[in-house]
């Protein structure tokens, strides 16, 4: 099995990780290193596009106001 048919298994953290090293292999890999990296990358970046399009949109928490308190009735 290649990496590429391996890359939907990968966890977002190990997939991100792998992210990381074909851009870096891409700038100072070997040649093969290089070629695969090249070849990689394309494929990395669009399971990435597609775990993000299908993450659940995050809707920004909504602070609650704090209820004021009554003073204290005068007392006689």
């Amino acid at each position: 099995m290649s990496i590429d048919e391996r890359l939907p298994g990968y966890s977002d953290k190990e997939l991100a990780s792998l992210a990381d090293n074909v851009r870096r292999l891409a700038l100072s890999g070997s040649t093969p290193q290089r070629v695969e990296a090249e070849r990689l990358i394309p494929l990395v970046d669009a399971e990435l596009a597609t775990r993000k399009a299908r993450a659940p949109v995050r809707k920004t928490p909504v602070r609650k106001v704090a209820a004021k308190k009554k003073a204290p009735a005068p007392q006689d």
